[in-house]
């Protein structure tokens, strides 16, 4: 069956709107972002924290704060962590005369967020459940990225873990 010209263009114009629908879907759905733009900023600033650049890449090169809020918008739970955390650490960056958390150097970003395990601040559960669950998501979300994987040379297989079908010849045992 032989198609016509006019056929064959009707169908891109319609393969062209329907691909452009789901990104007025997802500008949407980036407008109604589950953080406001100050906790966004701090969240920026404890990725950088965690996993910093340095002659490697980092976690904002990873793009961990994108995956955190992915998250965090499926999660009820862990956005009322994160809000609850990251207001925490504003409030205790004010304590010590810094107009936020993001403002602090890397070492005083680090000290805050190596006292919210010590119990020195008044929220202590909160507190010590934000710091390892933000340090676990930056960490996890930057070693399974692409760019995290790269750091470390790792290359993920592409169909199956072929050791396991030819596993390596038996290793000598030591000598005794």
């Amino acid at each position: 069956m032989k198609r016509s010209r006019r056929a064959f263009l009707g169908a891109g114009l319609w393969a062209v709107l329907i691909s452009r629908r789901p990104v007025a879907a997802s500008a949407q759905a980036l407008s109604a972002a589950p953080l406001d733009a100050v906790s966004l900023a701090t969240l920026e600033a404890v990725a950088d924290t965690i996993v910093p650049r340095d002659r490697d890449p980092g976690a904002l090169d990873a793009a961990v704060p994108a995956r955190i809020l992915a998250r965090l918008a499926i999660d009820p739970a862990a956005l009322s962590l994160y809000r609850s955390g990251l207001e925490l650490l504003d409030r205790v960056a004010r304590q010590e005369s810094a107009p936020s958390f993001r403002a602090l150097d890397a070492a005083g970003r680090e000290r805050i967020l190596s006292s919210l395990l010590n119990g020195s601040h008044g929220a202590q559960p909160l507190a010590e459940q934000f710091f390892l669950r933000a340090r676990r998501d930056v960490l996890a979300f930057y070693w399974g990225s692409v760019i995290g994987q790269g750091v470390v040379d790792y290359r993920p297989p592409l169909a199956g873990y072929p050791e396991y079908a030819d596993p390596p010849p038996r290793a000598r045992s030591p000598q005794r």
